[in-house]
């Protein structure tokens, strides 16, 4: 492995403490799409009290699984997609690797339309033109906002690792402001008088909030690779997110109650342009920072597991094609197409983390052979370099999580019929059934080679 992006870090690069990656995560949490996120039907249809409640268990669960995987990475030093390969093998890692090259690609192109959509509003305070009176302007807002986060990409992860802690601060002032703004607006005691409007169960829920938590998943070894220990590693990882993520979901889930909106996100932009100049301004300062810093972890996982499926791949080609991918994308998105796509990352990369997890805590007693991790025929070569047991276990927990969401995947893919999903909302019964599946196609596998040997 003499790609550096994709072997361990030495002792001497591992210099960001527990607090360094509570900034990142803290920063990347700061967006308006987690507020936006916040306010979907599924969580304000339950009322605030629960919505609340709801937010809370989803990011007990995703966080959770944010922190073991941030373990990982601050004791091997190793980025995620490499990390897939002691359980999926060395070219089964290029199942997971695949799947996170398109979310991050969809993510990028989403933080650009989610950008787009704020700007258009509050440029209007300074006399630009909306999309809807010149069309234009949406190229016009996403090429900039596309050309603006590629540029900033080529500074680097050490770079990057060093703005993004400045940059916390200012994100910690700015979102401050705004939920000001947002509770001088709207009364949390009339909010909370309000009656739920049902439609969903708690448990159902959570699984947006654990959604967003687990589209982190395959990039949070990326930067606890960087991490002084594995303590800071895991403590940062959780403690950073929970703070951020939960403080913007539960702005959008109080706004969304409050005005019975299914676009929270709208208003809180109209909230900050109704303001005045400055706090334009500062909203126009928000989305921006926000955007830029948020798409770099995007766009540099992006980078690194692209490799692990074609290593020759230089890392500037790939920032730029996924800038100009996301960026074409971005054009042709819709508001309702965000509740499947969270869903649909929560299908897929619920099993894949879950079964890495498993293997990695229960089945390998917390070790990597990093010598082996690369190796044809060695420890993770399974069969043709592939592991059939996790491949299948996926696929049985990919099953669970869309038929207990009420086949939200399948059916916004056009495949089959929506119907009702299960109470217990879908994240607690797929991580259940993989892990289960995977425990029990390792033993049947062990069993099965021991008879032929």
């Amino acid at each position: 492995m003499s790609d550096p992006t994709l072997t361990p870090i030495p002792d001497s690069r591992r210099t960001l403490s527990g607090f360094d990656l509570a900034a990142i995560w803290f920063g990347a949490a700061i967006v308006i799409s987690e507020c936006w996120a916040g306010g979907l039907p599924p969580l304000a249809g339950l009322g605030f009290a629960a919505g609340l409640l709801a937010i809370l268990i989803g990011r007990l669960i995703g966080n959770g699984l944010m922190s073991a995987m941030a373990g990982i990475g601050g004791e091997t030093g190793l980025p995620t997609m490499v990390l897939t390969r002691p359980a999926f093998g060395v070219r089964g890692s290029a199942l997971p690797a695949f799947f996170n090259v398109a979310q991050l690609i969809g993510w990028t192109a989403w933080m650009y339309f989610v950008a787009f959509k704020y700007l258009d509003v509050l440029a209007v305070e300074i006399g630009l033109p909306t999309a809807a009176e010149a069309p234009v302007m949406t190229g016009v807002w996403i090429g900039a906002l596309a050309l603006l986060c590629t540029v900033a990409s080529f500074a680097g992860a050490d770079a990057w690792h060093r703005v993004l802690k400045i940059l916390a601060g200012a994100m910690v002032v700015l979102t401050v402001w705004m939920t000001v703004l947002i509770f001088r607006k709207y009364s949390v005691g009339e909010v909370l008088a309000k009656a739920p409007t049902g439609g969903t169960s708690l448990l159902a829920g959570t699984d947006l909030v654990v959604a967003m938590s687990v589209s982190w998943l395959p990039l949070v070894a990326d930067y606890s690779r960087f991490a002084k220990s594995r303590r800071g590693a895991t403590a940062g990882t959780f403690l950073g997110y929970f703070l951020g993520g939960t403080w913007m979901y539960a702005v959008g889930l109080l706004v969304a109650v409050a005005v019975v909106t299914d676009s929270p996100d709208q208003i809180v932009v109209k909230t900050m342009s109704e303001a005045g100049l400055i706090p334009v301004l500062l909203g126009i300062l928000l989305v921006l920072v926000s955007t830029v810093t948020t798409t770099f972890l995007d766009v540099y996982s992006a980078a690194v597991s692209a490799r692990t499926l074609l290593p020759r791949l230089p890392e500037k080609f790939t920032v730029i094609a996924v800038g100009i991918g996301s960026a074409a994308l971005a054009v042709f998105l819709d508001v309702f197409s965000f509740e499947p796509f969270l869903l649909a990352i929560g299908a897929i990369f619920l099993p894949i983390f879950t079964i890495v997890l498993t293997h990695h805590y229960l089945l390998s007693g917390r070790k990597v052979l990093v010598a082996e991790i690369d190796r044809r025929g060695g420890a993770y070569w399974f069969t043709g370099g592939v592991s059939l047991t996790a491949v299948l276990a996926f696929v049985g927990g990919f099953s669970v999580f869309d038929l207990a969401s009420g086949f939200k995947s399948l059916s916004f893919a056009g495949l089959v019929a929506p119907r009702d999903g299960w109470a217990t909302g879908a994240s607690l019964p797929c991580i259940a059934a993989t892990a289960i599946l995977y425990l029990a196609f390792t033993g049947v596998g062990r069993l099965l080679r021991k008879r032929s040997a």
